[in-house]
């Protein structure tokens, strides 16, 4: 299964739910409206067209389908409580420094998840597409197999966290030069990195099986 296709079950946010004890039923509806069989099933692809067609409904998407396993109570608490001011926030197309720093600023949001954000509402940074960029995906970039591919990167590297802005700008200048170099689009390039990330951890666990 493609890695930015997720499962998750309704069950499992129901019970989270029920600690928050939450007056909003945004939550809930999106639930009952997108889950089939007790599984709530989207693809990056998904999530978009439900942004699209519904702001607040795109944005409770981009919390199910990048937290597929659950997270913390204290932090979906949070994000419910900031529903309304991150569905205003993204009604920006295209993110700048200042925006992106807004988004960064809500309690929760890191670079990993506001990523997600962009990337599954299809929005661009300083005119680039958003693409993913989590721990999985730095950890390959920094490798030295990818080093010529991502040059902007290589200066800022092991910066991921002291500089998450500016590393983030290098990350997708990189990706725009690879999908014009290659005809790529940037979603491809992001799962093509975390499947390979995937495919290795695969591989050390088989050898150090044997």
């Amino acid at each position: 299964m493609p890695i930015w296709i997720t499962s998750s079950r309704k069950d499992m946010w129901l019970g989270l739910l029920e600690r928050l004890h939450t007056h909003d039923r945004s939550f809930h509806k999106f639930l009952e409206s997108h889950a089939k069989d007790g599984e709530i099933t989207l693809a990056r692809r998904d999530v978009r067209q439900i942004f699209a067609e519904d702001a607040l409904a795109g944005m409770i998407a981009t919390i199910v389908w990048s937290h597929s396993r659950g997270m913390r109570v204290n932090a979906l608490s949070m994000l419910v409580r900031d529903l309304p001011t991150l569905t205003t926030l993204m009604s920006i197309n295209d993110f700048r420094e200042q925006e992106l720093n807004e988004l960064l600023a809500q309690p929760g949001i890191s670079v990993p998840t506001a990523s997600k954000i962009l990337s599954a509402c299809g929005k661009t940074y300083c005119g680039m597409p958003a693409a993913i960029l989590d721990d999985t995906i730095i950890q390959v970039i920094e490798s030295d197999t990818f080093a010529d591919d991502f040059p902007t990167v290589a200066h800022l590297r092991n910066k991921s966290r002291s500089r998450p802005i500016p590393y983030y700008d290098a990350y997708l200048r990189d990706v725009s030069a690879l999908c014009e170099k290659y005809d790529l689009t940037s979603d491809m390039i992001d799962r093509y990195l975390s499947e390979y990330a995937l495919g290795n951890v695969a591989q050390q666990q088989e050898l150090k099986s044997a």
